[in-house]
Protein backbone atom coordinates (compact mmCIF):
# COMPACT_ATOMS: atom_id res chain seq x y z
CA UNK A 1 0.00 0.00 0.00
CA UNK A 2 1.67 3.29 -1.14
CA UNK A 3 -0.38 5.82 0.01
CA UNK A 4 1.71 8.77 1.23
CA UNK A 5 0.96 9.89 4.86
CA UNK A 6 -0.69 13.66 3.89
CA UNK A 7 -3.05 11.53 1.86
CA UNK A 8 -3.98 9.81 4.79
CA UNK A 9 -4.16 12.56 7.16
CA UNK A 10 -6.26 14.32 4.50
CA UNK A 11 -8.69 11.12 3.98
CA UNK A 12 -9.26 11.07 7.91
CA UNK A 13 -9.36 14.96 7.78
CA UNK A 14 -11.80 15.15 5.32
CA UNK A 15 -13.82 12.74 6.64
CA UNK A 16 -13.73 14.44 10.39
CA UNK A 17 -14.63 17.93 8.71
CA UNK A 18 -17.26 16.41 6.79
CA UNK A 19 -19.02 15.08 9.76
CA UNK A 20 -19.63 18.09 10.99
CA UNK A 21 -21.65 18.86 7.45
CA UNK A 22 -23.37 15.52 8.24
CA UNK A 23 -24.48 16.19 11.21
CA UNK A 24 -26.45 18.99 9.34
CA UNK A 25 -27.98 16.85 6.59
CA UNK A 26 -27.62 13.28 8.31
CA UNK A 27 -28.30 13.78 11.89
CA UNK A 28 -31.83 13.67 11.84
CA UNK A 29 -31.23 10.33 10.10
CA UNK A 30 -28.96 9.04 13.07
CA UNK A 31 -31.61 10.45 15.61
CA UNK A 32 -34.47 8.77 13.79
CA UNK A 33 -32.80 5.28 14.17
CA UNK A 34 -35.32 3.36 15.91
CA UNK A 35 -32.83 1.95 17.75
CA UNK A 36 -35.20 2.43 21.21
CA UNK A 37 -37.05 -0.39 19.87
CA UNK A 38 -34.52 -2.95 20.55
CA UNK A 39 -33.45 -4.50 23.40
CA UNK A 40 -31.05 -2.75 25.33
CA UNK A 41 -27.84 -5.32 25.16
CA UNK A 42 -28.80 -4.92 21.49
CA UNK A 43 -28.81 -1.47 21.07
CA UNK A 44 -25.13 -0.85 21.10
CA UNK A 45 -24.25 -3.41 18.89
CA UNK A 46 -26.84 -2.13 16.16
CA UNK A 47 -25.26 1.37 16.39
CA UNK A 48 -22.05 -0.15 15.20
CA UNK A 49 -23.51 -2.16 12.22
CA UNK A 50 -25.03 0.99 11.03
CA UNK A 51 -21.91 2.71 11.19
CA UNK A 52 -19.84 -0.52 9.54
CA UNK A 53 -22.86 -0.27 6.49
CA UNK A 54 -22.01 3.09 5.90
CA UNK A 55 -17.90 2.12 5.96
CA UNK A 56 -18.96 -0.74 4.21
CA UNK A 57 -20.50 1.44 1.42
CA UNK A 58 -17.99 3.99 1.55
CA UNK A 59 -15.28 1.22 0.81
CA UNK A 60 -16.87 0.13 -2.10
CA UNK A 61 -17.48 3.47 -3.58
CA UNK A 62 -13.46 3.37 -2.83
CA UNK A 63 -12.47 0.21 -4.73
CA UNK A 64 -14.09 1.09 -7.89
CA UNK A 65 -12.73 5.07 -7.78
CA UNK A 66 -9.23 3.46 -7.18
CA UNK A 67 -9.56 0.38 -9.60
CA UNK A 68 -10.46 3.58 -12.25
CA UNK A 69 -7.30 5.74 -11.12
CA UNK A 70 -5.26 2.83 -11.57
CA UNK A 71 -6.21 1.83 -15.23
CA UNK A 72 -5.61 5.78 -15.77
CA UNK A 73 -1.78 5.60 -13.46
CA UNK A 74 -1.13 2.47 -15.97
CA UNK A 75 -2.54 4.90 -19.05
CA UNK A 76 0.30 7.43 -17.76
CA UNK A 77 -2.39 9.94 -17.15
CA UNK A 78 -1.57 10.42 -13.52
CA UNK A 79 -0.83 13.46 -13.03
CA UNK A 80 -3.54 15.09 -15.56
CA UNK A 81 -6.47 13.07 -13.41
CA UNK A 82 -4.97 15.06 -10.16
CA UNK A 83 -5.15 18.39 -12.30
CA UNK A 84 -8.80 17.64 -13.11
CA UNK A 85 -9.54 16.65 -10.21
CA UNK A 86 -8.30 19.59 -8.04
CA UNK A 87 -10.16 21.80 -11.21
CA UNK A 88 -13.59 19.28 -10.83
CA UNK A 89 -13.71 20.44 -6.96
CA UNK A 90 -12.92 23.91 -7.49
CA UNK A 91 -16.08 24.20 -9.97
CA UNK A 92 -18.43 21.95 -7.89
CA UNK A 93 -17.65 24.44 -5.00
CA UNK A 94 -18.82 27.02 -7.21
CA UNK A 95 -22.15 25.30 -7.99
CA UNK A 96 -22.69 24.65 -4.77
CA UNK A 97 -22.12 28.06 -3.82
CA UNK A 98 -25.17 29.15 -6.16
CA UNK A 99 -22.77 30.51 -8.79
CA UNK A 100 -24.64 28.19 -11.68
CA UNK A 101 -27.43 27.39 -9.84
CA UNK A 102 -28.75 25.61 -12.66
CA UNK A 103 -26.38 23.03 -12.70
CA UNK A 104 -26.94 22.23 -8.87
CA UNK A 105 -28.44 18.72 -8.44
CA UNK A 106 -29.92 17.40 -5.07
CA UNK A 107 -32.28 14.53 -5.93
CA UNK A 108 -32.10 11.31 -3.51
CA UNK A 109 -32.05 8.45 -5.75
CA UNK A 110 -35.84 6.66 -4.99
CA UNK A 111 -34.12 2.87 -5.39
CA UNK A 112 -32.27 3.98 -2.34
CA UNK A 113 -35.13 6.12 -0.04
CA UNK A 114 -37.83 3.49 -0.72
CA UNK A 115 -35.98 0.56 0.89
CA UNK A 116 -34.81 2.93 3.45
CA UNK A 117 -37.91 3.54 4.62
CA UNK A 118 -39.00 -0.08 4.84
CA UNK A 119 -35.80 -0.77 7.12
CA UNK A 120 -36.58 1.97 9.34
CA UNK A 121 -39.54 0.45 10.14
CA UNK A 122 -38.29 -3.35 11.13
CA UNK A 123 -36.00 -2.56 14.32
CA UNK A 124 -33.58 -5.67 13.40
CA UNK A 125 -29.61 -5.88 13.50
CA UNK A 126 -29.95 -6.52 9.76
CA UNK A 127 -31.96 -3.49 9.22
CA UNK A 128 -29.63 -1.72 11.49
CA UNK A 129 -26.80 -2.60 8.95
CA UNK A 130 -28.41 -2.13 5.49
CA UNK A 131 -29.76 1.19 6.52
CA UNK A 132 -25.70 2.21 7.08
CA UNK A 133 -24.91 1.02 3.80
CA UNK A 134 -27.90 2.52 1.94
CA UNK A 135 -27.21 5.51 3.78
CA UNK A 136 -23.40 5.56 2.34
CA UNK A 137 -24.61 5.44 -1.24
CA UNK A 138 -26.71 8.45 -0.81
CA UNK A 139 -25.84 11.79 -2.82
CA UNK A 140 -23.90 13.80 -0.34
CA UNK A 141 -20.96 16.79 -1.07
CA UNK A 142 -18.48 15.36 1.05
CA UNK A 143 -18.97 11.91 -0.07
CA UNK A 144 -18.13 13.35 -4.08
CA UNK A 145 -15.12 15.43 -2.57
CA UNK A 146 -13.63 12.16 -1.09
CA UNK A 147 -14.36 10.40 -4.21
CA UNK A 148 -12.34 12.38 -6.03
CA UNK A 149 -8.93 12.58 -3.51
CA UNK A 150 -9.73 8.01 -3.82
CA UNK A 151 -9.60 8.21 -7.72
CA UNK A 152 -6.03 10.50 -7.49
CA UNK A 153 -4.63 6.85 -5.23
CA UNK A 154 -3.87 5.30 -8.58
CA UNK A 155 -4.68 2.25 -6.67
CA UNK A 156 -7.58 -0.16 -6.26
CA UNK A 157 -5.93 -1.16 -2.66
CA UNK A 158 -5.35 2.65 -1.28
CA UNK A 159 -8.81 3.89 -2.95
CA UNK A 160 -10.65 1.57 -0.45
CA UNK A 161 -8.00 2.65 2.55
CA UNK A 162 -8.55 6.24 1.96
CA UNK A 163 -12.65 5.86 1.87
CA UNK A 164 -12.54 3.69 5.11
CA UNK A 165 -10.28 6.50 6.84
CA UNK A 166 -13.32 8.98 5.58
CA UNK A 167 -15.76 6.73 7.21
CA UNK A 168 -14.37 6.37 10.41
CA UNK A 169 -13.50 9.95 10.35
CA UNK A 170 -17.20 10.95 10.05
CA UNK A 171 -17.92 8.42 12.89
CA UNK A 172 -17.50 10.36 16.26
CA UNK A 173 -19.73 13.70 15.65
CA UNK A 174 -22.48 11.06 14.19
CA UNK A 175 -22.53 9.02 17.48
CA UNK A 176 -22.08 12.10 19.63
CA UNK A 177 -25.32 13.98 18.39
CA UNK A 178 -27.45 10.43 18.49
CA UNK A 179 -26.86 10.67 22.25
CA UNK A 180 -25.77 13.78 22.73
CA UNK A 181 -28.37 15.65 21.18
CA UNK A 182 -27.96 18.81 22.93
CA UNK A 183 -24.19 19.22 22.06
CA UNK A 184 -25.66 20.07 18.27
CA UNK A 185 -29.04 22.33 18.83
CA UNK A 186 -30.33 23.04 14.88
CA UNK A 187 -28.69 26.68 14.78
CA UNK A 188 -25.41 25.33 15.36
CA UNK A 189 -25.77 22.21 12.71
CA UNK A 190 -27.10 24.81 10.75
CA UNK A 191 -23.87 26.89 10.46
CA UNK A 192 -21.42 23.52 9.72
CA UNK A 193 -22.44 23.57 6.21
CA UNK A 194 -19.95 26.69 6.13
CA UNK A 195 -17.21 23.96 6.15
CA UNK A 196 -17.68 22.48 2.87
CA UNK A 197 -16.55 24.87 1.02
CA UNK A 198 -13.65 25.73 2.63
CA UNK A 199 -12.48 21.99 2.69
CA UNK A 200 -13.44 21.67 -0.97
CA UNK A 201 -10.99 24.43 -2.04
CA UNK A 202 -7.80 23.14 0.23
CA UNK A 203 -8.41 19.99 -0.89
CA UNK A 204 -8.77 21.00 -4.88
CA UNK A 205 -5.45 23.39 -4.84
CA UNK A 206 -3.70 20.45 -3.14
CA UNK A 207 -4.33 17.93 -5.83
CA UNK A 208 -3.66 20.87 -8.29
CA UNK A 209 -0.41 21.09 -6.62
CA UNK A 210 0.07 17.78 -6.50
CA UNK A 211 -0.83 17.38 -10.34
CA UNK A 212 1.42 20.48 -11.82
CA UNK A 213 4.63 20.33 -9.67
CA UNK A 214 4.82 16.50 -8.55
CA UNK A 215 6.45 14.95 -11.09
CA UNK A 216 5.33 10.88 -11.77
CA UNK A 217 8.06 8.46 -11.94
CA UNK A 218 7.83 6.34 -15.21
CA UNK A 219 10.27 3.23 -16.40
CA UNK A 220 12.31 4.86 -19.06
CA UNK A 221 15.76 4.05 -20.40
CA UNK A 222 18.02 3.89 -18.23
CA UNK A 223 15.65 3.41 -15.39
CA UNK A 224 15.36 0.58 -12.71
CA UNK A 225 13.35 -2.02 -13.37
CA UNK A 226 11.86 -3.39 -9.72
CA UNK A 227 12.50 -7.53 -9.81
CA UNK A 228 11.53 -9.63 -6.61
CA UNK A 229 13.16 -10.26 -3.81
CA UNK A 230 14.07 -6.80 -3.51
CA UNK A 231 16.70 -6.81 -6.65
CA UNK A 232 16.81 -4.07 -9.20
CA UNK A 233 17.45 -4.01 -12.54
CA UNK A 234 19.27 -1.40 -14.91
CA UNK A 235 17.46 -1.04 -18.23
CA UNK A 236 20.47 0.35 -20.55
CA UNK A 237 19.66 1.49 -24.45
CA UNK A 238 20.86 -1.17 -26.49
CA UNK A 239 23.72 -0.20 -28.62
CA UNK A 240 23.53 -1.52 -32.47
Amino acid sequence: MNLQPIWWTVALATGVVGSLHCVGMCGPLAMALPVGRLARSQRGLAIGLYHSGRVTAYAGLGLLMGSIGEGLWLAGLQRPVSIVAGLFLLFWTLVNRGLFPGLTMSRATHWIVQPMTRFLHQPTLRAFMWLGFLNGLLPCGFVYVALTGAITTSNAVTGVAYMVLFGLGTIPALVTVRFLPDLFPARLRSRFTVFMPVVTVLLGLLLLIRGVYNPVRNVKEGGEIPLCHGRTAQLTPKVH
